[in-house]
């Protein structure tokens, strides 16, 4: 009997170590920094607060969203290795409570105005920092093209 205890906890280790979530080896990681990136493809950004880079494409209106604000957006999430993680399918917008996302995406999202267009270069510390998130590797930079086509206070 012990030595069937021995067996059944030796398969349970195993089993364990195989891991029953997300597999760190397939998930989505940037190999190349966010400056490496940025040099490689000659993009000229702005600093903003806590690692944070940012292109402003289009400004939009003059108006902009505050923290509080609800925001309608169309964007591509993607990787230093230009893998896409997340976007919006064609013709279609999502909306979020801009203080529920992502520290980058807080930063950012306020220095456009409806219409306007950025591009974020956010380091992990601003996005997941050590946690994985979906396809997204633990401690994985991440590049943002955003529009923000709407946002109404609340």
């Amino acid at each position: 009997m012990l030595r069937v205890s021995y067996v059944f906890f030796a398969l349970m280790l195993l089993l364990l170590s195989v891991g029953c979530g997300e597999d760190e080896d397939d998930c989505l990681n940037s190999e190349m920094t966010l400056e490496e990136y940025r040099i490689a493809n000659s993009i000229q950004a702005t600093e903003g607060t806590g690692g944070l880079f940012y292109v402003i494409l289009e400004p939009g209106e003059a108006l902009r969203p505050s923290p509080t604000s609800q925001v309608v957006v169309t964007y591509r999430g993607y990787t230093t290795e230009d893998e896409t993680f997340d976007e919006t399918p064609s013709n279609t917008t999502r909306t979020f409570q801009l203080n529920s996302l992502i520290a980058g995406w807080q930063q950012g999202i306020p220095l456009v105005g409806t219409g306007g267009k950025i591009q974020l270069f956010v380091p992990s510390a601003l996005a997941y920092g050590p946690n994985q998130a979906g396809n997204i590797c633990p401690n994985t930079d991440l590049i943002f093209d955003i529009e923000l086509v709407g946002f109404n206070d609340q």
